[in-house]
């Protein structure tokens, strides 16, 4: 018999908990899995989850409300530290949000099958905890299943995100909510967007209310970033555009997806690297327009937490009364911090013997962290072959794991290379035998190492010594009240012999098939017999390239082996690649970073320009700063994921010229300030080779008299104010700098003169008063370590580095001269009567109304009685020799005079004369290198 037209009804079966069951709220039970917290870490992350809710996800009011945006999507951008805790603000966003009744939470966790997974298992364990009861069945839809997002066997993407119509609009509208955690790859965005359509919208738009969906998205600027300058070329159907935002994007975006009117949606990047997301373009549909947030992390400074009082004064790291063991340790204790215990060791360039030297930093660290542990921990060669009742029991009896990372480059082939030299270092024969080693999957140091290491004893026992210089050094930078212990050399060695060196393993870590997914750090349980296994990576080198900058955590990690190099180092690629970042003050005197010197200098001004940011965004928190400026370096780009950039720098040039003059038809009020500033101070005429050059002040100015001289001319023509790109640009310097210290008075470091009609003047990017904002800047600093400055005439240089002191004392003083010209001699107006004859010059005015030509002629084949040329003028002046310019050395060394020379033109026929100014400035001074693009709104 055939039946046609058959139905089959589905039942879905949604039990009602009982009230015990539902007891808390989704931010109480991810708070109870927070046990390994400190209490002022969890007010920490609870504060600042908080802050992002209501500020950045509510920051325009429910949804519906007439602050939303008319598009109905917020976007907005949180930056984190390199594994310093942002997937747990992840998590702690969501139960907020899902306690403030978002409906739809959609977590994109990373590009890679290994980060979308180790996301997953975390969300699983400790947001939406407990066992799978009818409890956790009721309060939420979770897609996709464990089942699915956590098994082995292939599963068509269409079936992983899958959701039932009938499920979805039950829950829905019982407001409870569908979290769904997705891979951030095209396919899987697809397959998610088209459950969205086919199970989601319909459930939505039947509901008489708004619809919350939000998007959170980790790693926020690996692949979700979205370049228009380089994509305007393409041709949109076979060109090669870029996916990944434009799917993100579909989730939620009408055009595409026909969503429903009524759903609202929010888009939050998380990222310890943000420099491509704010150099996006604004009309790229993920740049972050409505908010940017910066996490913060705990060390033995900053600003306490206050967790009732949300515009409380933040900084970037928190007091946390728990000490050393519980701060976080980045690039402030790496770089900063930690310098005299030699955390930073330079690489010398033989290259076996940096290997042998790192291996064996790695694995006497490993023997002193044993010895460490509590009673009745085994030692990773006894757990190797133990096998146990349960998985607590395994966990009980192993210690915390030990990692090193190897990091040769970012070739694939190397890093199996490089995991070959590891084995050969320790004996392995031959390469064929190193590499069939590892394709077992537990390449383990060979037993010869430990013959190896009786004969250079010597170089291993060292490594007691150096760690214990270690121990003391951090024990009195960070105030260690009872400071750890190092062995002697003969319990290590015994260590080593019987339990680091036999059960050390030696693992590659990328995108390879023939490599490990990943790290293991879970004890495993054996089918074939049904005991359990500790974990397989309690003691092991990872040799890895890319794959470990994106998510993937080392735990335990101790030392690192940096032989990578570029010759276009950018910053937030290899920024996040120190993976050596992260909570490891309970031995962080073991802890080792090898690199070469020129690396290790971009690493330290990565660390600095990276804090100049998180300044910045604080600063912008607080509403005191436009949007932060994203920064280079001399020797380094901010990143590659923008095209076009350009770098800013700060100093207006080492001899900057006011080209910019009154156009003499009324007197020149330039004219008054030259004579007041002539009359009221000594002046001498200046003679080189018989020939009166002009006149000279017998006094010099300081830094900021000679702002303020600069800062009172007055251009007829160019009132700009400050309500501009280039105001913005110096508005968010000056909160970097009073982050510091605060500049006395409510003083402002950019004071261009206000409009005095309602239109003000077209912003110059050689603004006069640039020149005068940078001269107040310099004083500023000379008693403030601002972040992210480097030091003119040292590009490798860090500002907060350097000594305050020595800047101080070779800060500039400014000699203030008159050039004489070639025409008749200025007989009117107040510099008619200075007595002294200023005979004027004729330098040329364009159609423009400016000077088409700068400085005076410069001659610099002139003896000892010839005259070099109006750069030099105040050597001359102060009869000291003119130097010689030489390639690579400073104009004007620090330590050096400055100078600024004014020239009073006049044309024949011209009723009034003209002033302009020209100005020496010595190298020494602060210095950045700021990104710009064409169209971009972070642009200086």
């Amino acid at each position: 018999m055939t039946v046609h037209n058959t139905t089959i009804e589905r039942v879905y079966f949604s039990p009602i908990p009982s009230s015990m069951e539902l007891v808390g709220s989704w931010w109480d039970r991810y708070a109870a899995e927070l046990k390994r917290l400190t209490a002022t870490s969890r007010d920490a992350l609870e504060a600042d989850c908080k802050y992002v809710l209501n500020r950045g996800i509510f920051g325009a009011g429910e949804p519906g409300v007439a602050d939303w945006p008319a598009n109905k999507v917020r976007t907005g951008l949180v930056m984190g530290s390199v594994q310093s805790g942002k997937t747990a603000s992840m998590l702690g966003v969501t139960a907020l949000a899902l306690d403030r009744g978002v409906d739809i939470v959609v977590v994109l966790a990373g590009t890679r099958l290994s980060l979308w997974r180790q996301t997953y298992e975390r969300l699983s364990e400790q947001l939406d905890s407990g066992s799978d009861s009818a409890a956790k069945a009721a309060r939420r839809i979770l897609c996709p299943r464990p089942g699915v997002a956590l098994s082995d066997e292939s599963t068509s993407l269409q079936e992983t995100y899958r959701m039932s119509s009938a499920q979805v609009r039950r829950k829905l509208g019982a407001r409870q909510p569908l979290i769904v955690v997705a891979m951030k790859q095209t396919n899987h965005l697809h397959a998610l967007g088209n459950s969205l359509r086919g199970s989601v919208f319909d459930a939505v738009a039947a509901l008489s209310r708004p619809v919350h969906m939000l998007v959170l998205d980790d790693e926020a600027d690996d692949g979700s970033v979205l370049d228009a300058v380089v994509e305007a070329g393409q041709d949109p159907i076979a060109g090669n555009l870029k996916q990944i935002p434009r799917a993100i994007a579909d989730l939620w975006d009408p055009r595409a997806t026909s969503a429903p009117s009524n759903l609202f949606a929010t888009y939050v990047g998380y990222t310890a690297t943000p420099q491509a997301n704010l150099l996006q373009e604004d009309h790229n549909p993920l740049a972050p327009r409505d908010f940017v947030v910066s996490l913060r992390t705990p060390l033995d400074v900053g600003h306490p937490v206050n967790l009732s009082d949300e515009d409380a004064p933040r900084s970037s790291f928190y007091p946390e009364p728990a000490g050393l063991d519980s701060f976080y340790t980045g690039g402030e204790v790496y770089y900063r911090r930690g310098a005299s215990a030699g955390l930073c060791v330079e690489l010398t360039g033989q290259v076996d013997d940096e290997l042998g030297e790192s291996v064996r930093a790695f694995l006497v660290a490993g023997a002193i962290r044993l010895h460490r542990a509590t009673a009745g921990k085994m030692g990773p060669r006894s757990l190797a072959g133990a096998d146990f009742d349960s998985t607590e029991q395994a966990l009980a009896a192993s210690p915390e794991p030990h990692s090193m990372l190897f990091h040769p480059s970012a070739e694939i082939g190397e890093h199996f290379k490089g995991a070959e030299d590891v084995l050969l270092w320790a004996g392995a024969t031959d390469r064929v035998t190193a590499r069939k080693l590892l394709e077992t999957g537990d390449a383990r140091l060979p037993a010869s190492l430990i013959c190896k290491m009786a004969d250079e004893e010597t170089l291993w026992a060292a490594w007691v010594d150096r760690y214990r210089h270690s121990l003391n050094q951090v024990s009195t930078e960070f105030n260690v009240m009872n400071p750890r212990t190092v062995p002697d050399w003969k319990v290590i060695r015994h260590l080593l012999v019987s339990e680091i060196i036999p059960g050390t393993r030696v693992s590659v870590v990328n995108s390879d098939p023939a490599a490990d997914d990943r790290p293991m750090y879970k004890p495993t349980l054996d089918a074939t017999t049904g005991r359990w296994r500790a974990a397989r990576d309690l003691s092991t080198i990872f040799v890895s390239g890319n794959v470990m900058a994106r998510g993937l955590t080392l735990e335990g990690m101790t030392t690192a082996l940096f032989q990578r190099g570029s010759s276009t180092p950018l910053a937030d690629t290899q920024m996040q690649m120190q993976r050596w970042f992260g909570y490891r003050g309970s031995h962080i005197e073991l802890c080792r970073l090898f690199a070469t010197g020129p690396q290790l200098d971009l690493f330290r001004a990565y660390h600095d320009i990276d804090e100049a940011v998180r300044v910045a965004i604080a600063e912008a928190m607080k509403g005191t700063a436009p949007a932060p400026v994203v920064l280079h370096g001399l020797q380094f780009l901010a990143t590659g994921k923008i095209a076009n950039l350009g770098r800013k720098p700060l100093c207006p040039s080492s001899k900057p010229f006011v080209t910019l003059l009154n156009d003499g038809s009324a007197p020149d009020p330039n004219a008054k300030l030259i004579a007041d500033l002539f009359e009221a101070g000594s002046s001498s005429e200046l003679v080189v080779g018989r020939k009166a050059r002009g006149r000279v002040l017998n006094g010099t100015l300081s830094l900021t008299e000679a702002a303020d001289l600069l800062n009172r001319l007055e251009f007829d023509s160019y009132r700009p104010g400050s309500d501009n790109q280039l105001g913005e640009f110096w508005s968010q310097l000056q909160a970097r700098v009073s982050a510091v210290q605060p500049l006395p008075g409510g003083a402002r470091l950019y004071c261009p003169p206000e409009p005095s009609a309602d239109q003000p003047s077209p912003v110059r990017q050689n603004c006069p008063y640039v020149i005068p904002a940078y001269l107040r800047l310099w004083d500023a600093c000379l008693t403030r370590p601002v972040r992210g400055l480097f030091v003119t005439g040292a590009p490798a240089d860090l500002w907060s580095m350097a000594s305050l002191h020595e800047k101080r004392i070779k800060q500039p003083r400014f000699s203030v001269g008159i050039r004489y010209g070639a025409g008749a001699v200025i007989s009117s107006g107040p510099l008619a009567d200075l007595g002294f004859g200023i005979p004027a010059t004729a330098k040329r005015v364009g159609s423009n109304g400016e000077l088409e030509t700068a400085w005076g002629t410069n001659d610099p084949t002139a003896g000892p009685t010839g005259y070099r040329g109006d750069e030099f003028f105040d050597y001359y002046g102060r009869g000291e020799p003119v130097p010689l310019v030489t390639n690579g050395a400073p104009w004007r060394p620090p330590g050096s005079h400055g100078q600024i020379l004014f020239y009073v033109n006049q044309l024949p026929g011209q009723p009034n004369p003209s002033v302009t100014v020209g100005v020496c400035i010595p190298a020494g001074g602060p210095e950045q290198f700021a990104a710009t693009r064409a169209g971009s709104r972070i642009a200086a």
